[in-house]
């Protein structure tokens, strides 16, 4: 997990890419966040990386250099944390990803890390594999319905939330796949849960946005009974103070 890497007992250059694999795409200052260091520092390494051929770069949409992992990197990433799969690099959906990993950069900027624990996409994947075996579903059955969530984020205070980022790319027609099938993951492991894993968080850029996803929402929530699971949406920003437990009258919705 992402936040594990910072105090963890590592060398400092496995630190960065252990950092860099969990958060798929990062700008330096957020680099510098989540290990707590300084520039100086964090250029001397992202160089020592890139002299490796194991860093990409690319930019943001404002203009602002990003990193990554290139495939030599993923390979000791995988070696660092025992695991067994394909070298894929983060080339695509970079700007989605980006939108995935300020969830977390905000939380921890205005809440601190103490008690947190962040899963990334390929992490909270795992989780909800973990869930739906320990509500008694075979590899098949859980294959049929399988979604992957952008996050998961464990809180001190307000507990387990999946997370998704919106950065208006899907379609109606995709979205509605989407809601149904957390409907479906969630509702199979509600019981054994305790409803404690049944709250999905939506983050979007505009409030434009935001309540397009809210009527998509309602149109899925009315057909498949879906009271028990919790939608909820937030413009880009607005969402921390809620995970947090803070009182926040900006939501959208549930």
């Amino acid at each position: 997990m992402i936040l594990n890497w910072a105090n963890g007992e590592f060398t400092d250059t496995e630190k960065v890419i252990g950092t860099l694999f969990d958060a798929g795409v990062l700008r330096r200052k957020d680099l510098m966040l989540l290990l707590g260091w300084r520039r100086s520092k964090t250029d001397s390494h992202l160089l020592k990386l890139r002299q490796k051929q194991m860093l990409l770069t690319s930019r943001d949409s404002h203009g602002q250099t990003v990193y990554m992992l290139d495939e030599n990197g993923v390979r000791a990433a995988h070696q660092l944390c025992n695991i067994e799969g394909k070298i894929v690099t983060m080339k695509a959906q970079i700007s989605h990803q980006l939108g995935v990993n300020d969830i977390l950069l905000r939380y921890v900027k205005a809440h601190g890390c103490e008690g947190v624990q962040w899963y990334s996409t390929r992490e909270s994947a795992d989780e909800l594999f973990s869930f739906r075996k320990i509500a008694g579903n075979t590899d098949a059955e859980i294959r049929k319905s399988y979604i992957r969530p952008d996050a998961l984020i464990q809180t001190a205070n307000r507990g387990i939330f999946w997370l998704e980022y919106d950065n208006a790319t899907e379609s109606s027609r995709q979205l509605r796949k989407k809601f149904a099938l957390y409907v479906q993951n969630l509702s199979i492991i509600d019981e054994k849960t305790k409803g404690q894993v049944r709250r999905v968080i939506w983050v979007a850029p505009t409030i434009e946005r935001v309540r397009w996803l809210v009527s998509r929402w309602q149109d899925v929530k009315e057909r498949r009974q879906a009271a028990n699971i919790a939608m909820l949406f937030y413009i880009a920003g607005q969402e921390t103070s809620y995970m947090a437990g803070e009182r926040d009258k900006r939501r959208q919705t549930e």
